[in-house]
Formats: structure tokens, C-alpha cells, sequence
């Protein structure tokens, strides 16, 4: 069976959550260098998917 390479390794679920929360983020303006939060973010579902990330990451590395 070949070896998969680097460039080819399917993201594992750690690194799709991290992509998943940066993204979130910076949509919401509380992540990035010019970070500027919208109005009313924590009332988001895309705040409540951070938070839901967050429990998962702990999961994960803990």
C-alpha cells in the first residue's frame, strides 16, 4: 500500500476545527490583525459553533 505524501494527507480533525474557528472569527471581527467585532456577535450561531469548537478542542488536547 503506497505512503501517502505530505501534500496529499487529509487535514485531521484538530486542523479542520482550527480553519473552521479562524474563519468564524474573522467573520465575526474577533479574530485577525484589524480585529473589529460586529454588533451583537456573541449572539451569533457562528459564535455558538466557536464555542462548540472550543469544547471540542479541549477534547481533543486535553
Amino acid at each position: 500500500m503506497p505512503i501517502k505524501s505530505e501534500a496529499t494527507k487529509e487535514p485531521t480533525e484538530l486542523e479542520k476545527l482550527i480553519k473552521e474557528k479562524i474563519a468564524l472569527g474573522t467573520r465575526l471581527g474577533i479574530m485577525g490583525e484589524n480585529a473589529e467585532p460586529i454588533e451583537g456577535y456573541a449572539d451569533t450561531e457562528e459564535y455558538k459553533r466557536i464555542e462548540e469548537i472550543d469544547m471540542r478542542l479541549w477534547e481533543l488536547i486535553k
